[in-house]
């Protein structure tokens, strides 16, 4: 039983940090996506075998209702962050596109990744996102994308509408 308690205590506190670093650090940490939120959902599937025993419909619905329910609330808890730090500390910028790549894949939905760069205090940074192929608007190499970024944040941005 205390081997159980163990390990229950480090998945637990695994979860928390997983749920910290998703909340405010998963915008930085955009090579790792959705690596926090498979740690959290499997730390969850593992705690699910530790506390329940014999019957796999209650495992299973426990843990699609206890994954389901934690990454949905960090997920709105991280876009409440960045909501509140574009609100309060937004700086408006000209991010310039330096590589516009399409996407193959499904063909019912193309997309196009656009990167592009923004210096702010000595230091550049690079960011990418995601575009529908069909949209009026058409990137090329040099050309500006309006955001915002926050000053506390630089790391967290959005595209504004032309």
């Amino acid at each position: 039983m205390k081997k159980i308690n163990i390990l229950t205590l480090i998945l637990s506190a695994g979860i928390v940090a997983c749920g910290y670093v998703h909340i405010y650090y998963s915008h930085k940490l955009s090579r790792l996506d959705g690596l926090d939120q498979l740690a959290i959902a499997s730390s969850i599937y593992f705690l699910i075998q530790l506390w329940f025993s014999g019957n796999y419909l209650v495992k299973g619905l426990t843990f699609v209702l206890l994954a389901g329910s934690t990454l949905l609330l960090l997920n709105i808890l991280h876009n409440n962050y960045a909501d509140n730090q574009l609100n309060m500390y937004g700086r408006k910028a000209y991010a310039t596109v330096t590589s516009v790549k399409y996407m193959s894949g499904h063909k019912s939905y193309p997309r196009i990744i656009i990167k592009f760069t923004y210096t702010l205090r000595g230091r550049v940074y690079n960011h990418s996102i995601m575009d529908d192929v069909e949209a009026d608007r058409r990137f090329s190499v040099g050309d500006t994308i309006p955001i915002k970024y926050s000053s506390m944040d630089p790391d967290l941005f959005e595209e504004l509408g032309n």
